[in-house]
């Protein structure tokens, strides 16, 4: 009975994750940014192998400390799932309020609905009674989506970030254009043939102006 509930929300969950992409406007921004492709599929890859986890080697409840310590891998996960999040809100105030100078309307989206997932669904506290091994072990399939589908969203946050930076940051950024801007320098530092002629020229002009003797009266 459990293992079926187990492998509902898992199945649950992937459709929800469409639907939230989808909200998220994911798909067309997708299609400018292929890399967001990457923790989509992500995402489903690991929704849809704990799901085949259950069905091949089945989902048995076990005793109530072992559910209880498999907790600490979920909590050690969304700590750094976390601590991540709130590091790339500091990267980004900087990026679009010194650099970029606009509301970064899609970045803002993806990491709302990341907090969402890891502090509204993770955070909140649900007290099972002493020994039940059941509702533990329910707690911990649902934690697992909560914090799948928080982790990739703040990935997908993160791409945007650096999609938005290297779009809008200064060129020497952009990896396509880095040789190209070092060439210009590069020439624009070097002075040409004309130049040095042009230079050579006009110190000339100067020396025989200066070494001419003045002159003199026809009366002296």
């Amino acid at each position: 009975m459990y293992e079926l509930i187990a492998l509902s929300i898992y199945a649950i969950s992937i459709p929800i994750w469409l639907l939230v992409w989808r909200v998220a406007n994911g798909y067309q921004l997708a299609c400018r940014t292929p890399m967001l492709w990457l923790p989509f599929g992500l995402a489903l890859l690991y929704l849809a192998g704990n799901a085949g986890i259950i069905i091949a080697f089945g989902g048995e409840v076990g005793t109530a400390p072992y559910e209880e310590s498999r907790f600490v891998f979920i909590g050690e996960r969304a700590r750094i799932a976390v601590q991540a999040t709130a590091s790339v809100l500091i990267v980004a105030t900087l990026v679009y309020g010194l650099s970029i100078q606009r509301v970064p309307v899609e970045f803002v989206r993806f990491m709302v609905y990341s907090f969402v997932a890891l502090l509204g669904l993770m955070a909140p506290l649900l007290w099972m009674p002493e020994g039940v091994a059941e509702g533990l072990f329910i707690l911990r399939h649902f934690q697992t989506v909560a914090l799948t589908m928080g982790l990739f969203l703040c990935v997908g946050g993160i791409v945007i970030l650096l999609r938005d930076l290297l779009e809008h940051g200064e060129p020497e950024i952009s990896l396509s254009t880095s040789a190209t801007v070092a060439t210009r320098r590069a020439s624009a530092s070097t002075p040409t043939s004309e130049e040095i002629d042009a230079s050579d020229a006009k110190r000339a002009t100067s020396s025989n102006g200066t070494s001419e003797p003045k002159p003199q009266k026809s009366g002296e």
